[in-house]
């Protein structure tokens, strides 16, 4: 979780992590590919597996029309993984007059995980993840941060998700929510305790943290708990429940984030 602060001065970064990063960067642009892109007047009708068209990737076109942005759609996996970022650390902006976006956050001792959902959301997005320093109690801590375009087909998450601008949860997550869902708010947001999982759900009401509770009891057979942590109510998972899901959750899992549920 990564508490969002305005930096009061932004100094240099040293060569050597600027470097660090850029090799982390390239290595993995090395495993990347892409189709055919499409003509201008969009004549190119080749048949392409679903999620496997970068043609509007930014990598290709970095500045869409509108009918382009228009016709961009979510896969049905794409969507149970955003589902999961909004419930973690992630949210939409929506400026009045335009289209919603997607805007993710995460430690970058979480390079690896954030890298991954960059690339799944590759057609999605205009520009690169950027560092960004967060100052907190007088300590510097960097961050990698990305934006995705301006899209028409993020309205239906922003609604199922948003009421005048503000994040909430409605009983309609109920028809939304999945196992990959799961996984991605527990690698977006959940702390692992000794005997079980917290899932931090600071920016939710407790009535909302309930319907939440009731979500996973119902659709999913998983019994949770309401745990305070200083101002805040939270969902505790216990060892035995985890079990119970870990089969369904743990393929969507990048490695570097298993050891939340092992």
């Amino acid at each position: 979780m990564i508490t969002k602060l305005m930096p009061r001065r932004i100094p240099d970064y040293p060569d050597a992590f600027v470097g660090w990063v850029r090799n982390l960067i390239i290595k993995n642009l090395e495993c990347k590919y892409s189709t055919k892109i499409l003509s201008k007047k969009n004549e190119n009708k080749e048949l392409v597996l679903w999620e496997t068209n970068n043609n509007f990737s930014l990598n290709k076109i970095k500045i869409l029309k509108k009918f382009e942005r228009n016709i961009i759609k979510i896969s049905k996996f794409n969507k149970s993984i955003i589902i999961g970022l909004i419930l973690s650390d992630g949210y939409i902006e929506k400026r009045k007059g335009w289209n919603p976006r997607i805007i993710f956050e995460q430690s970058i001792k979480n390079f690896e995980y954030i890298w991954y959902i960059f690339n799944k959301f590759n057609h999605f997005n205009s520009t690169y993840p950027k560092l960004r320093l967060i100052y907190i109690k007088n300590k510097i801590y960097h961050s990698i941060l990305f934006k995705t375009r301006q899209l028409f087909c993020f309205n239906e998450i922003y609604n199922l998700f948003y009421s005048n601008n503000k994040k909430i949860i409605k009983e309609d997550l109920y028809h939304y929510i999945d196992y990959i869902s799961i996984a991605h708010w527990i690698m977006g947001d959940g702390s692992k305790r000794k005997n079980g999982l917290i899932l931090c759900t600071d920016n939710f009401t407790l009535k909302e943290i309930i319907i939440l509770m009731n979500i996973f009891k119902i659709k999913f057979n998983i019994d949770s708990t309401i745990q305070k942590e200083k101002f805040y109510f939270r969902i505790y998972i216990n060892k035995n429940n985890i079990d119970k899901i870990k089969p369904n959750i743990k393929p969507y899992f990048v490695k570097s984030m298993l050891y939340k549920i092992l």
